[in-house]
């Protein structure tokens, strides 16, 4: 029978116990386990719901498909899914791919750290510590039922990951009266618009926008019949490795992120891009002509598996559709450099009509509108410069599509925006609040 978290709604009345306990058994130097707490606002009534939430030990973990480092494992005996820390090398990737927010960074180790089932624990006979500091009994530890429902809250994302979490108790609307009814109106619940910041995935931005660079460089030196110039291609390769190492908390063991090749896109990216390099330098340096259709295509590829690593973690249509993605900013690029105005039109055109329909659906962050529409203007502007023949790839014109192809990227992370427990339980927040009228 699978055992994991028990958890009655009616019962948790957000005190922290559950996080002190787990703090005290296990002394970890972040809060692994968190309470969240869903506020929904009627009138002069409120509905406070709590879930205490930490590692859900998935049978489908995401966390562990997508670690290119093969730091997880799974205990037989408990099913808990375990981090050895020796092996992390700090990417953060699994935060992404996580939906429950159960990987933490510690920032002074620079690995990450989880709930573990207190497995010590359990091989002892004892349940984990935040199942035993719950005073109430809303947090437990048992045997799951054969048909539970681990989505039951609307609230709880959910990627098909078959979390250890069973709830067997629903919020009863039990609303608190405000007194006065008036304290929350409409003027103050106006939800605050949400600053973004590029925050640490500057390194991870330089990164793919270089490589890009480098990839369209080597195809479009394919296409005019010229080897890429080492000067040229060699500072892109070499910056591009060095921002790569910038998003590592370990950088002395990057290279255990080639050691899950086939479960996850970023241990294929890393790969592929060592690989890339060493053909196209070898290409460019030795002038074996057989070697540039191989740099060309490795590199393409090389694009193709730097999306999937965005697509393994936020598979929306926004993000799938986005024309940022560096793909296709490589084919625009290496039209461009090479003269071809057929397609750069097509794709340039393909392009325009992502960015229109991306537009339309924004609803937030409302200051990246300005760099929207200069993104737009660029591109627009470049394709007519292109058009009338006045094109100077040396030249303003170079600059102009340069800088509206990095515009696209940054929105790229901008509506990057993998499933979250936070992220999900505001969204929440701010529909219940719409359909009220606050």
């Amino acid at each position: 029978m699978r055992k994991g978290f028990i958890f009655d709604q009616n019962r948790c009345v957000g005190c922290g116990a559950c996080k002190a306990g787990c703090f005290i058994e296990n002394g970890w130097p972040v809060s692994v386990r968190e309470i969240f707490t869903e506020t929904i606002l009627d009138s002069s009534f409120r509905t406070v719901t709590n879930l205490s939430m930490a590692c859900n030990h998935c049978e489908n973990a995401a966390c562990m498909n997508g670690c290119p480092a093969s730091c997880y494992t799974r205990d037989k005996l408990s099913g808990a899914v375990l981090i050895d820390e020796d092996k992390c090398i700090g990417c953060k990737y699994c935060t992404w791919n996580c939906p429950y927010d159960a990987p933490k960074f510690d920032e002074v180790r620079k690995i990450i750290v989880k709930c573990n089932f207190c497995t010590s624990r359990l091989t002892e006979g004892f349940y984990p510590a935040c199942s035993i500091a719950c005073p109430t009994g809303a947090l437990s530890f048992n045997d799951l039922g054969s048909d539970y429902q681990a989505n039951d809250l609307k609230w709880l994302p959910y990627k098909n990951l078959n979390p250890s979490i069973e709830f067997t108790g629903f919020q009863v609307p039990k609303p608190l009266r405000i007194i006065p009814g008036n304290l929350f109106d409409k003027a103050d619940s106006v939800i605050p618009e949400e600053e973004w910041k590029i925050g640490d995935k500057w390194s991870l931005l330089a990164f793919s926008f270089i490589a890009t660079l480098s990839v369209s460089v080597v195809a479009s030196s394919l296409l005019k019949g010229v080897f890429p110039g080492v000067m040229t291609l060699a500072p892109l390769l070499i910056l591009a490795f060095a921002l790569s190492l910038f998003h590592l908390g370990r950088w002395s063991r990057a290279w255990r992120a080639v050691t899950n090749f086939p479960g996850s896109p970023l241990s294929r990216e890393i790969f592929i891009f060592v690989l890339y390099s060493c053909v196209s330098m070898a290409a460019a340096v030795l002038r074996i002509p057989f070697l540039m259709p191989v740099s060309a295509i490795t590199g393409l590829l090389l694009l193709v598996t730097i999306d999937s690593v965005y697509l393994f973690s936020d598979n929306r249509k926004q993000v799938y559709l986005h024309s940022g993605q560096t793909f296709s900013s490589a084919l625009l690029l290496i039209s461009f450099a090479s003269g071809m105005l057929i397609p750069f039109i097509f794709i340039a055109i393909v392009k325009l009509v992502s960015l229109f329909y991306l537009l339309s659906l924004r609803k937030r962050k409302r200051t990246l509108e300005v760099l929207r529409f200069f993104r737009i203007a660029a591109l627009i502007l470049t394709g007519a410069i292109l058009i009338r023949g006045d094109i100077n790839p040396a030249g303003m014109t170079l600059i102009l599509l340069l800088s509206g192809e990095f515009a696209d990227r940054l929105l790229f992370y901008a509506d990057f925006s993998p499933l979250n427990m936070k992220t999900s339980l505001e969204n929440h927040k701010n529909e219940s609040q719409n359909e009220k009228g606050y």
